[in-house]
């Protein structure tokens, strides 16, 4: 089997199973920025990999018009599967995104990396393969069943929090993590959270006094028993949520397209021209 979603300048494995990694996007309808989001995540993830990984685009709500502007694009971006969820029928309760995120976990590879639409992903370290050492810290630690950065977290209303010791040198235990972009083993993952409701319609809520999502689940799950959630800090991959809080201090964010379009410009002009001369060095 081919190394699937070949982004250019990735380099090209074969297999003869299933990919180590399935990389999912879950899409809305904002089809202008993910424009720009998907292909520097997977530039920042997989450029010059040695990890076999395939690209699943999700797209959950999304108007009928954008899905069909959308096909145009995917081969483009290495997308090797489009799915097409509506809201109508068995939506989860609370944040509309548990809908897409539940549905993630119909694989038989080892490894599965979400990431929203509105992340933006920049490898400051070209010869760093966040894939291969993604892999190598879940086999190295049987009790990490999730792994989590974002670089941004200063902005969070539950502030992240070391939860004990490093899980290894540059790698923080912390008691949080953010739907933005989350690694799972999906072996460890699932069946503690089978046994939390994750897959139950009627488990979530989300409102202004009381807030239980997709990410308090997972938090849950990596911080009970003697599980851990990863969270590489030291990591030379920077990962920022394109979008800035309804004010300081909520929950909520704006979801406005012209600020996401504004924050990822501004994310562009600071770290787009050091990734450019650091893989131009490295060439």
């Amino acid at each position: 089997m081919k190394q699937t979603g070949q982004p250019i300048g990735t380099v090209q494995n074969t297999s003869t199973g299933d990919p180590t990694f399935r990389i999912s996007f879950l899409f809305h309808k904002d089809l202008a920025l993910l424009s720009e989001t998907l292909p520097r995540c997977l530039d920042a993830l997989t450029r010059h990999t040695q990890e076999t990984y395939e690209v699943v685009l999700h797209c959950d709500g999304t108007p009928p018009e954008t899905i069909a502007r959308l096909t145009d694009n995917l081969d483009q971006w290495g997308v090797d599967e489009l799915r097409v969820r509506r809201r109508d029928r068995f939506v989860p309760s609370g944040d509309a995104s548990n809908n897409g995120h539940r549905r993630f976990f119909d694989l038989r590879s080892p490894y599965l990396i979400v990431i929203e639409d509105d992340v933006v992903m920049y490898r400051t370290d070209p010869s760093f393969d966040p894939l291969a050492t993604c892999r190598r810290l879940f086999e190295r630690h049987p009790h990490v069943p999730v792994l989590s950065k974002v670089s941004d977290y200063d902005q969070w209303s539950w502030k992240l929090e070391d939860k004990g010791d490093e899980i290894e040198p540059g790698v923080r235990s912390v008691n949080r993590l953010s739907t933005h972009f989350i690694a799972y083993d999906v072996q460890r993952f699932t069946p503690v959270a089978n046994r939390f409701g994750a897959f139950d319609l009627d488990v979530f809520i989300d409102r202004h006094d009381l807030s239980y999502n997709w990410e308090d689940l997972v938090s849950h799950v990596g911080t009970t028993g003697s599980r851990q959630i990863a969270f590489p800090e030291s990591w030379p991959v920077e990962i920022f949520h394109c979008d800035r809080k309804v004010e300081p201090g909520s929950m909520y964010h704006t979801q406005d397209p012209e600020t996401k379009a504004h924050v990822l410009a501004e994310l562009e002009q600071q770290f787009r021209p050091a990734v450019d001369t650091s893989e131009g060095a490295a060439a």
